[in-house]
């Protein structure tokens, strides 16, 4: 079905330009088939995964060494996911119960993805591995999974979401890309937005978009408009960086070693402003020793951007599980028993990673902050304070990300030195509204005016106790928010490595006078459409 001339789908928007093509949809791939136990022998069906999984591995060398860049690299990664030995030997014992290689890998896979699942840091890694789990099964049951695109003309690729593996066979002649599913942080916009392809994800009405439509994929402006033409675009913001330093602080997020040598390596991030410590145990078996722990925080801390490093303490659950916690499912994890509430079950883990992020402190001679996730209430603030007070001589602080302590901040004054906001919980709790159902994903877009005066009144809470806010959430990387958190009182904020020069460039463009003029324009706003338009509007003007 084509939708009438004009029509306006919105979106979530991958990039600063626009593009005019044809729609062209991908449709689902032909069904797999449904797992069965197997009439073969196991060590048949072990040769025909082994060779399948080979043959995978074959296709993403050849697409990453076509596509090269960005994909190439995380190619790379995929094989490595690919290759598992853990996860090849569970598909194993799968098939040694009697189910086909197909099913044993797909159920080994299931298994990983549940352990992996509810983390916005792994999200994406279970996409993945759903994905080759799709393509090894398809190999063993000959069914095609390559898309056959045009190499000319104007196209506009509509489709549910797509893999690494598809947005490797793009052709030259996709100009645009459109996903139903899908957020502003997939493979899809990752690929996108190295490759200049505009594009706009989470846009569910695009369902309705027929092949050949002609649509305005317009992702500065978060929509598509059918029939629509250049002139109707968006423009985008060119920052200038004007001053040497920005308004406030731009540190970098990191999980691992890799990301602090990169951080140092790539940017001028101002220290760390969220250090993800759980990345280090999410696959651990059995608990590492403090001598372990110290010697990973030390090379971490050393490797670390100049500056402070905020680490954040364990953010576990039923959601993230791990392994050597033993923590019982959850019907809702992100309600249950996770971030800091660990302690009621675990206090001594906790009390071995202060007491190691202390003397790795020691040993590198870094300044370390460390916070609690998942804080509702002053008590535990305080309950938290006290605790790493008593173990390390770093300043203490909490993450807001629950509404109840986004309402208390003004008390913390004399608890803790700092809070930390992280915006994709907080809207998640705030708007209740699931992170993973791609449903809801216009209430967690980070321009909703109530985050914003929810941003605006922990900010004044701050100031009013004297402590600093950081923002390390995902809307501190879009550039032009970043400008409005300033303008809101906010101390600093913390962005993936790949934001921190964008970010940076716009908040050396202009003072904090301007900031702040830009930041109430936004909170008169009542829709997340005109809060964003006024801040584009005000920013155009300056």
């Amino acid at each position: 079905m084509s939708l009438a001339q004009g029509t306006i789908l919105s979106g979530l928007g991958v990039g600063l330009n626009s593009s005019v093509g044809e729609v062209l949809v991908v449709k689902p791939q032909a069904p797999l088939p449904a797992w069965s136990k197997s009439s073969q022998s196991a060590a048949d069906e072990k040769a025909a995964l082994k060779q399948a999984i080979a043959n995978v591995a074959n296709t993403l060398d050849t697409l990453g060494e076509r596509a090269g860049g960005t994909t190439a690299e995380i190619f790379e990664a995929l094989k490595f996911l690919l290759e598992d030995e853990e996860l090849f030997e569970l598909a194993e014992s799968n098939i040694d119960e009697g189910w086909t290689a197909g099913a044993g890998y797909g159920q080994a896979v299931d298994t990983f993805a549940e352990l992996l699942g509810g983390d916005p840091d792994f999200d994406e890694r279970v996409k993945d591995l759903q994905d080759l789990s799709k393509r090894v099964q398809a190999d063993l049951a000959g069914i095609e999974m390559a898309l056959t695109l045009p190499e000319t003309g104007r196209i506009v690729l509509v489709g549910e979401d797509f893999s690494p593996a598809d947005t490797a066979q793009f052709t030259k002649a996709v100009v645009g890309v459109i996903t139903l599913k899908g957020g502003p942080t997939s493979h899809t916009a990752i690929i996108c937005r190295s490759r200049s392809i505009p594009a706009v994800v989470s846009c569910g009405a695009a369902a309705d978009l027929a092949n050949g439509d002609t649509v305005l994929v317009d992702p500065v402006g978060d929509r598509v408009v059918t029939g629509g033409d250049e002139s109707l675009a968006t423009k985008a913001i060119e920052f200038v960086a004007l001053n040497e330093d920005p308004v406030i602080p731009v540190r970098a997020n990191i999980g691992t070693l890799a990301d602090a040598q990169g951080a140092s390596a790539e940017t001028l991030a101002e220290g760390v402003g969220l250090f993800r410590t759980e990345l280090l145990y999410l696959s651990a078996a059995t608990a590492p020793t403090i001598d372990q722990q110290v010697a990973s925080y030390s090379e971490i801390l050393a490797a670390a951007p100049a500056g402070p490093i905020v680490v954040r303490t364990i953010d576990a659950g039923s959601d993230k599980p791990v392994p050597f916690l033993h923590m019982p499912h959850e019907e809702n994890p992100s309600l249950g028993v996770r971030g800091f509430r660990l302690i009621q079950d675990h206090r001594q883990f906790i009390e071995d990673q202060l007491t190691s992020l202390e003397a790795a402190r020691l040993a590198t001679g870094r300044e370390v902050w460390v916070m609690a996730p998942m804080i509702a209430t002053v008590q535990e603030a305080k309950q938290f304070a006290e605790l790493a007070r008593g173990i390390g001589g770093y300043k203490v602080g909490v993450m807001v990300e629950t509404p109840s302590i986004a309402a208390m901040v003004d008390q913390l004054e004399g608890v803790v030195d700092f809070v930390s906001i992280g915006t994709n919980d907080l809207s998640q709790y705030l708007f209740a509204a699931d992170r993973m159902n791609p449903s809801l994903g216009a209430l967690l877009n980070h321009w909703q005016p109530g985050l914003i005066r929810t941003l605006a009144r922990i900010a004044d809470g701050g100031k009013k106790a004297g402590i600093s806010v950081g923002v390390c959430g995902e809307s501190a990387s879009d550039p032009a928010f970043a400008v409005v958190l300033a303008g809101l009182g906010i101390s600093s904020v913390s962005v993936s490595k790949s934001q921190v020069t964008v970010v940076r460039n716009a908040l050396s463009s202009l003072d904090l006078a301007d900031c702040k003029e830009i930041a109430n324009k936004v909170l008169a706003a009542t829709s997340a459409e005109d809060a964003k338009a006024a801040a584009l509007n005000a920013l155009a003007k300056l």
